[in-house]
């Protein structure tokens, strides 16, 4: 993921507007106000994409229905060519008995058939001479009506030939300009694939807010609108999210206390940690880290407050459109639009982390996005909007007990991760080398992961 500075989001707004006047943004980029992403959607990018699968998929079909045809139709040919040598074969046999009996006459002198009866003897010498020239008659009948016949076998099946020939001709190129249109269509999935990486972006998140996840805290606020969350586990297998925000929500909770954990992950992402204080060595490691940061318990800002409608610890939020501790982003954030490889299926699959915390996503294929459940019912935050993310990462990390009971994930070190992206499902590694570095993602040939546009979710579990 690449990260431009204001220099150069001049340049990625030209970008940007020449690729919306040639058809490849369905939506503009959207605001970084209240309940939006701030990730540029290019669905009409892929839909392209997807109608060029569609047509070569079409054109693959169609040539493999032409090869049926061509195979068919050079076994016609073949099959007419042995009829026609057939035919032949018989018709010179009926010639050559034709000539035969032709020869035979000429040597007799050439006698005709009243000669023959006038020559009888007696009556009995005339009947049979009459019965046998009956058979000379007939036979010369025969042998002429064959020869007729064979011959117009012989010319119907030749012009079936010629017919089939211009068939086969026609078909061979026809199979020929699909072949050429394939292979165009594919040069030019190509092209874009290529021209899809890097033309989508949004703005970098800049705060970071530890949100409750018990029974009571739900549903929570602003969540559908995040960034990248991530969930962890706390005490009694309960979660809590790290939410980061490039969008700006006037409500967003309920906060909770900070954890060593979700420090480090806010320092990695180096956004401004918005936390509901927590016990004094986690405090300390706030400041030790020198982490921009908000305790909301004591931070006496307005923007900062309970809501009425829940008990406490449950019902303290922050308006981050009027907090003010930090401007909007300028570092633009570009993704690619797609994934570089093809995984496994990847449309279903399901965690628990407690009986109360059971989690199943599924993919969408029309909205190219995974759908989050919550214990068998679609996910939604507190104005009703339904989770969604594009990548799911479930990252497999040892955990331990820390000195006051507290179970804490190893972030800084390696393990299995299972990525779930466009339907789709790899098997990889993480590994962090420190608090402060980033956690990276590998596919399991040690190729960089590169997710793509759109909300992240992190499920940090422990290991199978």
């Amino acid at each position: 993921m690449r990260r431009l500075r204001p220099a150069s989001i001049f340049s990625l707004a030209l970008v940007t507007i020449f690729l919306i006047f040639n058809g490849y943004f369905a939506e503009p980029v959207e605001s970084r106000g209240d309940d939006h992403s701030g990730i540029t959607e290019i669905t009409e990018l892929e839909d392209i994409i997807k109608a060029l699968d569609e047509s070569i998929e079409a054109s693959q079909r169609k040539m493999d229905r032409l090869a049926r045809q061509i195979e068919s139709t050079e076994k016609q040919i073949e099959q007419a060519e042995r009829e026609i040598a057939a035919a032949e074969v018989r018709l010179d046999e009926s010639t050559r008995l034709f000539g035969m009996r032709v020869r035979s006459a000429y040597m007799n002198g050439g006698l005709s058939y009243l000669e023959i009866l006038l020559e009888a003897d007696n009556f009995g010498d005339l009947i049979v001479r009459s019965a046998y020239l009956k058979k000379i008659m007939d036979r010369d009948a025969k042998l002429i009506a064959s020869i007729k016949r064979e011959r117009e076998l012989i010319a119907e099946r030749k012009e079936t030939i010629d017919q089939q020939r211009r068939e086969l001709v026609a078909l061979m190129e026809q199979a020929k300009t699909e072949h050429k249109t394939m292979l165009a269509q594919r040069r030019e999935k190509e092209k874009l694939l290529k021209e899809a990486v890097g033309k989508t972006a949004g703005y970098k998140p800049v705060y970071g807010v530890v949100i409750d996840n018990s029974t009571s805290a739900r549903p929570q606020s602003g969540l559908a609108v995040a960034s990248l969350v991530y969930e962890f586990e706390v005490e009694g297998r309960i979660t809590r999210y790290l939410a980061l925000f490039s969008a700006f929500p006037s409500q967003v909770g309920p906060i909770r206390s900070a954890r060593t954990h979700s420090i480090m992950l806010a320092l990695e992402n180096n956004v401004h940690y918005i936390y509901a204080s927590g016990s004094g060595d986690v405090r300390d490691t706030v400041k030790k880290w020198g982490l921009r940061h908000t305790n909301a318990l004591f931070s006496g800002s307005s923007s900062i407050y309970r809501s009425s409608a829940r008990k406490a610890p449950h019902n303290l939020y922050v308006n981050l459109a009027r907090l003010g501790a930090e401007a909007p982003s300028s570092v633009v954030l570009v993704r690619p639009a797609l994934l570089e490889r093809e995984g496994e299926p990847g449309s279903t699959f399901s965690m628990e982390y407690n009986s109360s915390t059971r989690i199943k996503y599924s993919y969408r294929p029309a909205t190219r996005d995974y759908l989050r459940y919550l214990n068998g019912q679609v996910h939604r935050d507190a104005s009703g909007k339904e989770i969604t993310a594009r990548n799911i990462i479930i990252q497999y990390v040892p955990h331990h007990i820390d000195p006051q009971g507290r179970p804490t994930p190893n972030l800084i070190g390696s393990g299995a991760i299972d990525f779930y992206s466009m339907g789709q499902h790899f098997r990889g590694t993480w590994r962090k080398e420190s608090p402060a570095a980033p956690t990276r993602f590998y596919y399991q040939d040690g190729k960089p992961i590169e997710m793509v546009y759109g909300r992240t979710w992190i499920q940090i579990v422990r290991p199978r």
